[in-house]
């Protein structure tokens, strides 16, 4: 992504979203905050720190609003008299499925057995050997 793309990206949300992006900026700003159980990398640009900030930020204030919005949805039904609604059955699902071509898959599951038959080998012949020599 180019500095004026990024640029563009950031004035659109300081102005559609300024506690946002004031909230990134810090977090951006922050250098302290592996001490919270953040592991951030070294060489993290300053836009890397931005977006990871935003998405954190992004991801927390929607969590918060769909939580603000079942309580409101809650309520209004309490008041009518109905039970609450779950919101983990009202919740979206997202699949994601990831399709390989059949040749990497191929690949991959043919290595994968032959090294479960090293390791089956190996740990068969440690077991007998522990019983050969434990007697």
């Amino acid at each position: 992504m180019n500095a004026k793309a990024q640029a563009q990206f950031l004035t659109w949300v300081k102005r559609n979203f300024p506690d946002a992006y004031y909230a990134a900026l810090n977090r951006a700003d922050n250098s302290s905050l592996a001490g919270l159980g953040e592991e951030e990398a070294p060489t993290q640009t300053f836009w890397q720190k931005m977006t990871a900030g935003l998405t954190a930020v992004g991801t927390t204030y929607l969590s918060l609003k769909n939580q603000r919005d079942a309580m409101k949805l809650n309520l209004a039904r309490a008041e009518q008299g109905l039970p609450p609604i779950d919101a983990g059955v009202t919740a979206p699902v997202i699949r994601t499925q990831i399709d390989l071509p059949p040749d990497v898959l191929d690949k991959l599951t043919a290595g994968a057995g032959q090294q479960f038959n090293k390791v089956l080998l190996i740990g068969a012949a440690a077991v007998a050997a522990f019983f050969l020599f434990n007697r």
